[in-house]
């Protein structure tokens, strides 16, 4: 979660930044009607122009100091690591398995080769298998879990 400090100083940044921008552009077209009314071959910006500029760039900068960092797809309320095991059907293209991929042959996912539903990718603590399940199924997590019978599988 974000502290709503910084949350307030980034919109009033971006607000102060939409207002430089505006400013930058005005003076820009200002120097360059001064230039056209007298003829000049050469453009002059004045230094509050540069000062507008660089206050642009370090608000920019500010910014991306204070960028939150980048959450995964599908992240759940168990975190990263669910957010990780839900990805294990995308096909090598990125897509998930059934979805429209122009990479793959038939032009829908095939979803991972290197594991496949029913797949067997471990097992737990009592010897329980874990495997790949059905795309239907990849947000349950018992779903991930071998059923046995009578300690077979």
């Amino acid at each position: 979660m974000t502290n709503p400090t910084i949350t307030d100083l980034r919109r009033e940044l971006e607000k102060a930044r939409e207002a430089l921008v505006a400013a930058e552009t005005q003076l820009a077209r200002h120097a360059e009607m001064n230039a056209a009314l007298h003829c000049s071959e050469r453009v002059m910006y004045s230094p509050l122009h540069a000062k507008v500029y660089a206050a642009i760039d370090q608000i920019t900068h500010a910014l991306a100091r204070t960028a939150t960092p980048p959450t995964l797809d599908h992240q759940s309320s168990d975190g990263v690591w669910a957010a990780l095991v839900a990805d294990l059907d995308r096909c090598r293209h990125g897509r998930h398995q059934g979805e429209a991929c122009v990479g793959c042959v038939s032009g829908i996912s095939e979803g991972n080769p290197d594991a496949p539903p029913g797949s067997a990718l471990g097992y737990g603590m009592r010897g329980d298998r874990i495997v790949v399940p059905d795309r239907d199924h990849k947000h349950d997590p018992a779903a991930w879990r071998a059923r046995t019978n009578g300690g077979e599988q």
